[in-house]
């Protein structure tokens, strides 16, 4: 190749990288210029979106991604573009040198654009591509707020409609990948954006729950006699329940209502759904199928309201014993006999003394308890007397509200024990297979990685210990082996035909 040609070719080389910046810093502008409503804040910096600087700079000089960026000019156009070209979710494209995947030129691109919140639960529900479904995800585990990603992720953990993550691997389903993006930091090549440690943890043990919940519900739809007792109307169960002031817990309920379509689409539900009422708030919620269970299965802190033994024994429900051996058969039927049903109960209002058994009692004790410790413990010259009414108030802690909070804390324990029990597990494998390595393969390329082969002698062994040494040591050196006299005569000979040759 002439000199004219290379220096040609050199020419149109930084006439595409000059050409692959601008059209890199217009779209990071058009990102910057965009005041859509109900825009998703990003977290992070707006020209790298989280995004490691090697997978981005190869990003951004990809010539798919500079045609992207002219072409694809609002959510519409992209999200066809994904339902027509993403066949795979890895960040790189299999068997070329640092060419990024689709998959990931159009997430930047998408970056770019940005993205509503009504587009983003459009895109998580799509129906025609689980592609479209997966760049969501990534599009908010980058870089959406860390404290709204479980909002965002909770429905979805158990989809299991079916997606290729990986070229040429088998299948996997968008709850496991939903899962996956939750849990690990590595991705297949690239790594996502580090959460907060507590946060992250947080994560994991919601994770945990939600995995519990699932093997309940799972357990429910092979027990026919329980799925009968769920769905009849005015069973009494137990359901959990939790808020943002209230960590999730047990409660007991009664069924108002069984859902078995979609309340917006009107589609079948694979699972059927609850609406239950909470006898002890007087809330009703929508539960799930793993989110109920049997009466008495699980402890709660107080029985049905606060009445007396003889109207709930007469109202309600008697505690079952796991190690009775009663069928469903019999709770439904003891449903049936008690003298009060639910509805009685719940249409005689909040003017009905059970219903608001709880409030009067709990006031009542506290005002009792008040005036005991004014007449027994407060002297005039007691300190004590300074305390303002609102922390003597305070002190009492009905019986039932410690013994809640204390199995709830118990329960809290006992799921970040599983969870950092699953770390050390996950740490161990990892050094495991690291040691495993041959010493040369441990952070350089060796010939494996390039197409070749390791000898078998190349193994790793551990390092010598003293013990080691010393036996080696006291091994006795192999003897040398000495020349003859006609060998010696015949070297000297070779020496000084040589210095007679070349002085």
């Amino acid at each position: 190749m002439s000199r004219s040609a290379l220096w040609r070719q050199e020419a149109n080389i930084k006439d595409r990288e000059r050409k692959a910046e601008e059209t890199w810093l217009n779209a990071i502008e058009e990102g910057q210029a965009c005041h859509v409503k109900g825009v998703i804040p990003l977290v992070g910096p707006d020209d790298t979106f989280n995004i490691h600087p090697m997978l981005l700079q190869n990003i951004t000089k990809s010539p798919y991604f500079q045609k992207c960026c002219e072409k694809l000019t609002d959510w519409n156009m992209l999200v066809d573009e994904i339902y027509y070209e993403v066949k795979h979710m890895e960040p790189w494209t299999a068997g070329a040198s640092k060419t990024p995947s689709t998959a990931f030129c159009l997430l930047l691109r998408l970056f770019t654009l940005r993205c509503t919140e009504k587009q983003m639960t459009l895109m998580l529900d799509h129906v025609d591509s689980p592609y479209i479904r997966c760049i969501g995800f990534l599009y908010l585990r980058y870089a959406a707020d860390p404290g709204r990603i479980w909002s965002w992720f909770e429905p979805y953990l158990y989809d299991d409609e079916s997606v290729q993550i990986r070229q040429g691997k088998a299948n996997t389903t968008v709850g496991e990948y939903v899962r996956m993006l939750l849990e690990n930091l590595e991705y297949y090549g690239t790594r996502l954006p580090r959460l907060p440690l507590a946060l992250e943890r947080q994560f994991k043990v919601k994770l945990l729950q939600a995995e519990r919940v699932e093997e309940r519900a799972k357990m429910h739809e092979q027990n026919k006699a329980a799925m009968e007792y769920f769905q009849k109307l005015g069973s009494r169960i137990q359901a959990l329940y939790g808020d943002e002031e209230n960590p999730v817990t047990w409660y007991d309920a009664v069924v108002d209502r069984v859902i078995l379509r979609d309340l917006e689409s009107g589609e079948l539900l694979t699972r059927p759904k609850f609406q239950v009422t909470f006898p002890e708030y007087g809330n009703t919620e929508i539960v799930s199928l793993g989110e109920v269970d049997l009466p008495g299965t699980h402890s709660v802190g107080t029985e049905e309201g606060s009445g007396d033994k003889g109207d709930r024994e007469d109202g309600g429900y008697a505690r079952i014993d796991r190690g009775s051996g009663r069928r469903y058969d019999d709770y439904t039927r003891d449903h049936d006999r008690s003298g009060r049903g639910y509805q009685d109960d719940y249409k005689r209002g909040r003017d009905h003394p059970y219903a608001s058994g709880r409030r009067q009692g709990y006031d009542e004790d506290r005002h009792r308890d008040r005036h005991l410790r004014r007449d027994n413990d407060y002297k005039l010259d007691d300190p004590r007397r300074e305390r303002s009414r609102s922390r003597d108030r305070s002190d009492y802690i009905p019986p039932h509200t410690s013994s809640r909070k204390n199995s709830r804390d118990e329960e809290e324990r006992e799921l970040m024990e599983e969870v950092l029990r699953r770390e050390r597990e996950k740490s161990a494998a990892k050094g495991k297979a690291y040691a495993a390595r041959p010493t040369g393969f441990r952070g350089v390329n060796t010939d494996e990685s390039v197409g070749g082969k390791h000898d078998i002698q190349d193994k790793w062994a551990p390092p010598p210990t003293a013990k080691h040494e010393k036996e080696a040591a006291s091994i006795p050196p192999a003897p040398v082996a000495r020349k003859t006299a006609a060998e010696l005569a015949a070297i000297e000979e070779k020496k000084r035909k040589l210095l007679a040759k070349y002085g």
